[in-house]
């Protein structure tokens, strides 16, 4: 080290940093159990503009600092009451969970060794790691030995790598060769199939892949699940006009309803026609990791592809997620090589490198996270985890008719419940608007954080359960609170309820 550079050294994690390291961890342990151990409200909903000029009182362009403890300390102070906090029982707004205690450990680890998941000499073990746990999750949802995957950043990751393959799979197979030149003018007649609850991501990720008029939305039942029928309508209607269908996209737990569409007959039929089907499966895809619930993703098996993310019911901290595939060489075909990552002389080497499976070079290692958890808890401990929020979701759900003015919008498929508060002699219009402002009220008086829905064109409330830590009566409790919280307004606007 020349001397120059020692005045580095406790800035880092060196010999003569150490101590600092330990220090600054404990420090925020402590700080952020203090905080969210027992939180007093969930988070709020409202007040940006606020929150900004707080912030932007705060002095980055410092030329001294102020040092580690206090800029933590200032930190802290400004989560502290303004933001979500999941470990909180009143927060039900999103698919948004606590992180385990291993989860977090194991987030140390992958912050302070910080490797990258793109070439082997980057990441040695985490390789091996990750590629271990590619492949138990592969055999979780029950593909054979041929099946490979990638870690990701999320779903929207996911979802775009998988339709980008189904592009370009699809294109080399029409055409005999893949697309260096850009796409083809028949491009513009190519259709992915999906439903009007499958994840805006999907239609974001067509625009990317320049294929913005592809979706052909396939019919719903009222569990918005898709129909059967509609998708062999659809199907029929193309292959009669000779429109060719790239993909299927099917969703294991849509984020309006938790639903899960009927994946061994949807897959099915997409194979008979040679089609690419992928299952959105981040909201439900951890339903394999529970014996009483895997059964609801029977058929996934036979997908093409597989989004996951862990960072919903797998209870870890964001970001992990992963896209897996039944078949490994669907990968081949993202497959480059850049000198400096993966030159093609490796290929006769002891070496694997990552980054020809995946749209991100530099990548973390938050394959370590579901590894320790899985080494830590146990599958049963997970599954029951797991379980525990789909019986919140029953439990809520079966208190929805004790109380009037509440309707559940739609049957409970997994851990999420959808209602609506409404009166016979108030309009849709009203009744919307009461049922924001019970979700205003709720979250500003640090009761519950509730999402919202549109379901059929109405406002309606979602609770979505993903805290082992919610019992079914804390959860009969939320629906309780709605209820009351409805009649308070309702009073308050000079209405009785009349009706029993």
């Amino acid at each position: 080290m020349t001397a120059g550079t020692e005045s580095f050294a406790d800035d880092f994690l060196t010999g003569t940093g150490l101590s600092g390291y330990r220090e600054a961890l404990t420090l925020a342990a402590t700080w952020a159990g203090t905080e969210l151990a027992d939180p007093a409200r969930p988070g709020v909903v409202a007040g940006y503009v606020e929150l900004a000029e707080t912030v932007g009182k705060i002095d980055l362009d410092n030329m001294a600092g102020i040092g580690l403890p206090r800029a933590l300390g200032e930190a802290v102070s400004l989560l502290s009451g303004r933001s979500a906090v999941v470990t909180h029982p009143g927060y039900l707004a999103h698919l948004h969970c606590p992180p385990t205690v291993s989860s977090l450990a194991a987030e140390i680890l992958v912050c302070a060794f910080n490797q990258s998941l793109d070439s082997f000499d980057q990441a040695p073990a985490a390789t091996a790691v990750e590629q271990k746990v590619i492949g138990d999750l592969c055999a979780t949802l029950g593909y054979g030995d041929g099946a490979d995957g990638t870690f990701t950043s999320g779903g929207t990751q996911s979802n775009l790598q998988a339709l980008m393959m189904a592009r370009d799979l699809f294109a080399r197979a029409r055409f005999g060769s893949d697309l260096p030149a850009g796409l083809p003018v028949e491009a513009g007649s190519w259709r992915v199939l999906c439903t009007r609850q499958t994840h805006f991501s999907v239609r974001q990720a067509l625009r990317i892949l320049g294929l913005p008029g592809a979706v052909v939305e396939v019919p719903t039942d009222t569990a918005g699940r898709m129909r059967i029928d509609g998708l062999i309508d659809c199907v029929d209607r193309a292959v009669e006009a000779g429109t060719p269908i790239m993909a299927l996209v099917l969703t294991a737990g849509t984020t309006d309803f938790g639903a899960i569409d009927p994946l061994p007959e949807a897959i099915a039929i997409a194979g008979e026609h040679d089609i690419w089907t992928h299952v959105d499966a981040c909201a439900g895809g951890c339903l394999a990791f529970s014996e009483n619930r895997r059964h609801l993703l029977r058929g996934i098996e036979m997908a093409d592809s597989v989004a996951v993310d862990f960072h919903k019911l797998l209870f870890q901290a964001i970001s992990c997620s992963a896209l897996l595939v039944r078949r490994s060489e669907s990968f081949e075909i993202l497959a480059d090589h850049a000198d400096y990552l993966n030159p093609l002389q490796d290929s006769a080497e002891d070496v694997v490198n990552l980054v020809g499976k995946s749209l991100q070079t530099t990548r973390r290692f938050d394959a370590l996270k579901v590894f320790v958890t899985l080494r830590a808890l146990g599958r049963r401990r997970v599954g029951e985890m797991i379980d525990a929020t789909c019986a919140a979701a029953a439990a809520a759900a079966g208190a929805v008719p004790d109380h009037p003015g509440l309707a559940l919008v739609a049957p409970v498929a997994t851990n999420t419940v959808v209602v609506r508060w409404q009166h016979p002699d108030l309009s849709e219009a009203e009744c919307d608007d009461v049922n924001q402002a019970i979700r205003m009220a709720l979250a500003d008086s640090g009761r519950a954080v509730l999402g919202r829905s549109r379901a059929g064109g109405s406002q309606a409330l979602k609770l979505t359960f993903v805290n082992p830590l919610v019992g079914p009566e804390a959860a009969a409790d939320v629906i309780a609170t709605i209820s009351e919280e409805g009649q308070r307004i309702l009073r308050a606007r000079g209405r009785e309820f009349t009706n029993a």
